[in-house]
């Protein structure tokens, strides 16, 4: 007999052939939920961020925890998104107290931004080399220090010595809360998300509203985009995810129908791999938090699905997380991805060979 890495448990004999099966690596850095879980461009770290304030940093292959990005002085409230930088020089994170904080890859912290407002989410610009910009979105907020800041996007300049300027701030045009903004193709556009149903493109050097459609019935959990940012994916609480082309038409070339609310969807990377590549996206989400504790997880809906982007149908799913999954990612090589729950628990699945030679997963 012989004793099964972290996360997987009892014996297998040596002798016995056995089942592939797909083991994932149980990692319990946080306390309360999960908000983010992201890879940096190399794809050999990934960051992960939660309710209570942490931040880690954690070795893709080996899934130890290096170190955690903490602020000088009082300890960061729920921290809702986290981002790095290509070259691995800077992460920043959005805490729910209104600090935008930049760090070194090492975990110096470089710069606080008062931001205002409950910082939402944050992520840098695209352009290689020149990542110096990051756009946020705030829901309002009321305090006696501040007075009353309304619900904004916002893109801030984060200059070499650690000072940050705020370039441009759309609040009076906001209809409503943003949930997550992100950079379009290019960094010429801003894309934003609404608990409304609505994607919202706004120009990300005057602020003008671009394009505004109606993209589901429900809230919009996430969105995400393929490698070249020329396709996104959006994800619902009305249970479907649907793929649009980032031309000037912004079509829905795809819509996927399951039966969960969805918190997050994402692209795999081999989808534009010259070799064998996967058409494939990995949608998680179930029941609303609220009301798990009168279920069980089997009819809470908490597995990760595997879905076919062309043909739309489900090819699988993954069980794992005894709440819902707030959040995921696919690792960079695609041989497997990052799941974050409702639980507290990070969980690291890695594909079988199954994955890539059987004809049912092509």
């Amino acid at each position: 007999f012989w004793l099964k890495p972290l996360g997987w448990t009892g014996y297998r004999s040596a002798r016995r052939p056995h089942r592939a099966a797909m083991h994932p690596y149980l990692l319990h850095f946080h306390e309360r939920p999960l908000t983010l879980v992201k890879f940096n461009y190399d794809g050999d770290f990934f960051i992960t961020c939660a309710k209570d304030g942490d931040v880690c940093l954690v070795r893709s292959d080996t899934c130890e925890r290096i170190g955690t990005y903490s602020p000088v002085g009082d300890k960061a409230g729920a921290v809702f998104a986290v981002d790095i930088t290509h070259d691995c020089k800077y992460v920043v994170t959005a805490t729910a107290d209104g600090r935008l904080i930049f760090y070194t890859f090492e975990g110096e912290q470089v710069s606080v931004v008062q931001h205002g407002g409950i910082l939402k989410f944050v992520e840098f610009n695209q352009k290689p080399g020149a990542q110096n910009f990051v756009v946020t979105c705030n829901d309002k907020f009321k305090s006696e220090k501040e007075g009353s800041v309304p619900n904004r996007i916002m893109v801030w300049k984060f200059n070499s010595n650690g000072s940050c300027n705020r370039v441009l701030s759309i609040d009076k045009e906001l209809p409503m809360k943003a949930t997550k903004v992100k950079w379009g193709p290019f960094d010429e556009t801003l894309v934003s998300i609404f608990e409304e149903g609505t994607v919202v493109i706004w120009d990300a050097t005057n602020g003008h509203q671009i394009q505004l459609f109606q993209a589901h019935k429900g809230a919009i959990t996430s969105l995400n985009f393929s490698e070249d940012r020329s396709l996104m994916i959006t994800c619902s609480k009305d249970q479907t995810a649907k793929l649009w082309t980032m031309d000037e038409e912004y079509e829905c070339v795809k819509e996927y129908e399951t039966d969960r609310p969805l918190n997050d969807a994402a692209i795999s990377p081999l989808y534009t791999a010259s070799k064998d590549p996967k058409y494939h996206i990995l949608m998680g989400g179930g029941q609303d938090a609220k009301d798990v504790t009168t279920t069980g997880a089997s009819s809470g809906k908490f597995e990760v699905v595997l879905w076919h982007m062309v043909y739309g149908e489900e090819i699988g799913s993954i069980k794992g997380h005894f709440g819902p999954v707030n959040t995921l990612a696919w690792r960079r090589d695609g041989k497997g991805f990052v799941t974050g729950g409702e639980d507290g628990f990070v969980r690291m699945h890695m594909f079988d060979n199954d994955y890539f030679t059987s004809k049912k997963f092509e």
